[in-house]
């Protein structure tokens, strides 16, 4: 018979957790928790074909889902992997990097998103419980942040995609703080923040800066860095534009180190590290694989006599840079190794007509750079003209050691000729030279030397060749060809900047060819 109208339903309630839980219900019966809002149905008896005696849960919007599934297990359908056990489906997702989109962010580039990253950051790294300190991930799209940004100790931030994730601050800031929420004004050497990694994700920047004051041990990797400059726009003071990152160093126990910047992009920024230093402090940076491109000045550094600048910058590319890629007021103990330097220094010029130095160091003192490239060597270094001007490519380096072989041709001639020109500013420079006229070759070093007031100059020029001989023909040929050096002020400024090297090549005994030649120098 049909069932044609129910008139009510009687269902027991009461509150699940107020004594021992829900009681065994008869068979279809109908129970209801009103405290933990779950519903239940008796399973009946086991004569009445029921597999067990007991309850059964019934699932309402009030579930989760996720936490009643025990049915996960690893590999469970591959016969080779025996030993994994069952567990709770919950348990395996939360292992998963949470989202920030899981928070409420939206990456629709006009909705506010610092609560929503603020909630996350806070909720994850600053929980008590290490279970929750999970990498938080930046799913593709562009998140605005209509204020400054607060990233707490121990906090992992990743994009999905480097280009794809994007962080836009506009004129605001990133700020670090504490794990228990500490701003600068309270750090110290043992609470300040640390264990900070950001990966793959472009911050977008106007004016807004990346301040890692106080920061220790923390990483930013495959982070772009994207600003708004065009090159030309030159700042009109360095110590007051801001730069992409920038960080103080002015209270003793909290100055920055062990900061690495690996795989990097810092894309059309005025200045792309900054660092203003008020006290004598030891710091260590490291910047590896990474790209400066359209900047104004790459890194910049102030600072006080005697600070130790414990700074690694290898295997970088530094291109299309106004001014520098990176001038230090004050500092030693930097290096640069393995670094490419292409048209730098050059404002909006070509390398062979440069403006400035590419690196400038304000002490000398253990401050290299070496293993490094630069397109400005060959293109303005290597002359025919001695009016030409010499702007060094590093300026008062302890040593600079640039590995591109220069070239030139070689013609005979009964004067000297000029072949290349030199900055008289460095007070050592040696020029490891292969020569090859005719059939014939000699290795050797030219060293220059210049006196302290720039008034002198002294050369050397030791060299090899298999037989030197008045009967040899190469012997004749190599010792007859001779190297020259002079002082001169070729930019009309009345003080002198150039070396200009010449050669003689005498017609009677001499062979065209050319010669190849790289640059070590130093002050």
């Amino acid at each position: 018979m049909a069932v044609v109208q129910i008139s009510k339903i009687q269902i027991r309630r009461g509150q699940k957790n107020s004594s021992s839980g829900v009681p065994q219900l008869s068979s279809a019966e109908l129970a209801w928790a009103v405290d933990s809002q779950e519903l239940f149905i008796g399973n009946g008896s086991v004569q009445e074909g029921a597999p067990y005696v007991g309850n059964t849960k019934v699932l309402t919007e009030h579930d989760n889902i996720l936490e009643l599934a025990n049915s996960y297990r690893f590999a469970s359908d591959d016969p080779s992997i025996t030993l994994s056990t069952p567990r709770p489906l919950l348990g395996k997702v939360d292992e998963i990097q949470v989202s920030v989109a899981d928070f409420g962010a939206v990456a629709d580039g006009s909705t506010d998103n610092v609560t929503a990253f603020e909630n996350a950051l806070n909720e994850l790294f600053r929980n008590v419980d290490p279970k929750y300190k999970k990498v938080l991930l930046v799913p593709n799209g562009e998140y605005l942040f209509t204020s400054d940004l607060e990233i707490p100790s121990n906090a992992i931030i990743r994009g999905e995609t480097a280009t794809g994730a994007i962080l836009n601050f506009d004129t605001n800031n990133i700020l670090f703080v504490t794990s228990t929420g500490d701003s600068l004004i309270n750090f110290n050497s043992s609470n300040r923040p640390q264990n900070i990694e950001i990966h793959n994700l472009t911050i977008k920047r106007s004016s807004g800066q990346t301040v890692i004051t106080g920061m220790t041990d923390s990483k930013f990797n495959g982070v772009i860095f994207q600003g708004e400059y065009s090159l030309g726009q030159t700042p009109a003071s360095l110590n007051t534009e801001p730069s992409a990152v920038f960080w103080a160093n002015d209270i003793v126990g909290i100055s920055v180190t062990d900061v690495v910047f690996d795989n990097c992009q810092f894309l059309n920024n005025s200045i792309s590290l900054k660092c203003a230093q008020t006290i004598v402090a030891d710091t260590s940076i490291q910047v590896k694989n990474s790209k400066f491109f359209v900047n104004d000045t790459g890194i910049f550094v102030t600072g006080v006599v005697g600070q130790k600048n414990s700074w690694s910058i290898t295997d970088t590319q530094f291109e299309e840079l106004f001014t520098q890629a990176l001038r230090s007021t004050h500092g030693y103990g930097t290096r640069l190794q393995r670094c490419n330097f292409k048209n730098c220094g050059n404002g909006v010029n070509s390398a062979n007509t440069p403006l400035t130095p590419i690196v400038y160091f304000g002490e000398s003192r253990d401050n290299i750079v070496i293993n490094c490239t630069s397109n400005r060597q060959q293109l303005a270094g290597v002359t025919s003209d001695e009016s030409d001007r010499s702007i060094t490519d590093v300026f008062n380096s302890d040593k600079t050691e640039l590995i591109d072989r220069n070239y030139s041709d070689i013609f005979v001639t009964d004067s000297f000729r000029p072949v290349a020109v030199i900055s008289a500013l460095n007070n050592y420079t040696t020029i490891n030279y292969t020569l090859r006229l005719g059939d014939h070759i000699r290795h050797g070093n030219i060293n220059l030397a210049v006196g302290d007031d720039l008034s002198k100059l002294a050369i050397t020029d030791n060299y090899q060749y298999s037989d030197i001989s008045a009967s040899s023909p190469g012997g004749v040929l190599m010792t007859n060809f001779e190297f020259s050096a002079s002082l001169r002020d070729n930019d009309s400024d009345s003080g002198v900047e150039t070396i200009v090297l010449y050669y003689k090549n005498p017609i009677a005994s001499g062979a065209a060819g050319d010669i190849t030649f790289d640059v070590t120098y130093g002050v």
